[in-house]
């Protein structure tokens, strides 16, 4: 996978995402804070780099716990899943459709040279394996996936975190399993 965050906004709205689940812990997670420092919360359209949001959620990640970001992509993913609706992109929320829909919403709010983000690498009845192209925080992405799987309304849906470019892989892949 190409790490390289050279020439990739976001939109700021996702750093500030991240850090509205560590309000209540803004006196410990004052480094990722004073990150943000340079960024108006009232332009959440407004461009920065995604170095700025993967040293953000690095910070948090290494000080806090992987568990922890995983938990705030949960949180996170159910905004995505609420803005993905309200925008009116699919009519009948199902696994496939929000991962499809999550494909066009980083395609939108990530601009990168490369055109990195998601692919659904496969996909069958209950099962669905996402390929990570771009420099997310891999561990908030099993909670981000889980979370737009479950909002969907299927039962014991899961996300197996399959592959990991910290253990070596080439990619980050997640295999979302639903009954």
């Amino acid at each position: 996978m190409d790490n390289s965050s050279d020439g990739v906004t976001l939109m700021t709205g996702f750093v500030f995402d991240v850090l509205q689940e560590y309000q209540h812990m803004k006196r410990v997670c004052g480094p990722a804070f004073e990150m943000a420092r340079g960024l108006d919360p009232a332009r959440i359209d407004d461009w920065c780099e995604m170095k700025l949001y993967n040293d953000v959620c690095t910070w948090i990640e290494e000080n806090v716990g992987a568990s922890s970001i995983r938990q705030a992509g949960i949180g996170i993913g159910s905004r995505i899943y609420d803005n993905i609706i309200k925008s009116g992109k699919i009519e009948n929320p199902n696994p496939l459709a929000i991962m499809e829909a999550l494909k066009w919403a980083a395609s939108v709010m990530i601009r990168d040279p490369k055109g990195r983000g998601w692919e659904i690498a496969s996909h069958d009845d209950g099962d669905i394996l996402m390929r990570r192209t771009q420099t997310f925080n891999c561990k908030m992405q099993e909670g981000l996936l889980l979370s737009l799987v479950e909002r969907t309304g299927v039962e014991g849906a899961d996300v197996d975190h399959a592959k990991c470019t910290s253990r070596g892989d080439e990619f980050c892949e997640y295999r979302l399993t639903w009954l």
